[in-house]
């Protein structure tokens, strides 16, 4: 990829003389930024990308702006977000390979993270890392995709707004597409699960005709969508065509073929996560058990069901970010856990006005579990405490005070389940307890 191939997809201008020079990968943070590098210049609420051009280009580096005129290794355009999409659109139209966007409400980047390792026992594979999967991450995740391409891309597509799928989908183009769950996820901008639905079959839409789809079973709007696209469906979950039989906590038989797995992701809603990633990989033409074998060996991530000895403590690590219907999952193998048991939960956002009706039907299922005792962080859940009868409670206004609460009355042993909004922090309180070890 040339600065010019940057310029021209994005219909902006650069010196002759500077047309021709390779761009190494693609930031939107400064610095990041390395020798050879191309930093586009975004506008944001809290700086202004264009304050570090000219950091970028001291180091050698190359930069895309709206202002500043044209000069040496730099691009000028009309709207920089608007660039980094064009050249990711670009981009990805040299890509041959088979690309599946990933979306879903619950499990989107465990489900990437297991197909991708499915995918890998048939050629070579590229997927999302981190968080990059909105409309600034999931273009740069394209950019940067190695050379020659991959046999498959993998890319996750995140969205809390109707209409986000259809935008981010555009650019990436997908050739087939993954719908993990439709649940109750940014329920502040969706008058109804039905809608979520709706914005979900978004990706469908702009699923290249002819590809290949799998969503969860009994959802009609997400299988309407996919059939009037004429994608290959397959449905997985309890009356799909593809389905699980739980032996026990840990192991697990996906159907129709046989195949058993023992998953190092602990919860029956992680086999759900790993049927649908074989479901697909199935499709791509890989063996059933070949690709149970894959994803049976990934391991969890921080935050996303790792579980460490810490502090004197058994912690569940959930703490990435938290819905109702994750939550209620996690406690879910929480209970499965033996000994004493305990939670430490942050509040869910982006909930609308039903939040504390969400907040308290969570507290409902906690307070039925014998649990020790519960430790729950921010306004939200303190607006319901006293929905807990069975079960010590106390409340927090931060990681601080909760991980404090945590030193006073966690027992040696106690399996601790910390589950919340990123927003709350709790990462850090794992993290400190993890220093304490």
């Amino acid at each position: 990829m040339m600065l010019g191939d940057v310029a021209a997809a994005a219909g902006g201008a650069v010196l002759p003389g500077s047309a021709r020079r390779p761009v190494g990968k693609c930031v939107i943070d400064s610095r990041k930024a390395e020798a050879g590098d191309l930093f586009f210049a975004l506008r944001g609420s809290r700086a202004d990308g264009h304050d570090f051009v000219d950091r970028v280009l001291r180091k050698n580096g190359m930069a895309v702006v709206e202002k500043g005129g044209l000069r040496r290794d730099v691009v000028v355009v009309a709207d920089v977000k608007k660039a980094l999409s064009a050249a990711a659109r670009w981009r990805r139209s040299a890509i041959p390979g088979r690309v599946v966007a990933v979306t879903g409400s619950n499990g989107k980047t465990t489900t990437r993270r297991l197909l991708a390792a499915a995918l890998g026992t048939s050629g070579t594979v590229y997927e999302t890392t981190g968080n990059f999967n909105n409309d600034l991450g999931m273009p740069l995740v394209i950019l940067n995709a190695p050379d020659p391409p991959p046999d498959f891309m993998v890319l996750e597509l995140g969205m809390n707004h109707a209409g986000e799928l259809l935008e981010l989908g555009s650019v990436a183009d997908p050739t087939d597409s993954m719908v993990t769950g439709i649940g109750r996820a940014h329920m502040e901008f969706f008058e109804s699960v039905e809608d979520i639905a709706r914005a979900k079959a978004e990706l469908l839409e702009v699923t290249r005709a002819g590809g290949r789809c799998v969503i969860p079973a009994g959802r009609p709007i997400l299988l309407e969508a996919a059939r009037r696209r004429g994608l290959t469906v397959k449905t997985f979950g309890d009356g799909g065509d593809a389905w699980l039989e739980i032996l026990d906590e840990g192991r697990c038989l996906l159907h129709p073929w046989g195949v058993e797995i023992h998953p190092r992701l602990r919860g029956r809603h992680n086999m759900r996560n790993a049927l649908a990633a074989v479901t697909m990989a199935v499709l791509q033409g890989i063996a059933p058990a070949e690709a149970a074998s894959a994803v049976e060996s990934v391991p969890p991530e921080p935050g996303r069901g790792r579980v460490v000895k810490a502090g004197g403590l058994l912690i569940l690590d959930e703490s990435y970010n938290a819905n109702p219907d994750s939550t209620m999952a996690c406690l879910e193998v929480l209970g499965s856990v033996a000994g004493k048991k305990a939670a430490v939960l942050g509040d869910m956002l982006e909930l609308g006005e039903d939040a504390p009706a969400y907040h308290g039907e969570v507290l409902e299922k906690a307070d039925s579990m014998g649990l020790e005792f519960l430790v729950l962080v921010g306004g939200i859940y303190g607006s319901v405490a006293d929905a807990v009868k069975n079960s010590e409670v106390f409340t927090a206004g931060d990681w601080k005070e909760a991980l404090e609460i945590l030193g006073r009355r966690a027992g040696p042993g106690t399996a601790v389940l910390v589950k919340g909004s990123r927003s709350m922090g709790l990462d850090r309180l794992v993290r400190s307890l993890e220093r304490v070890e």
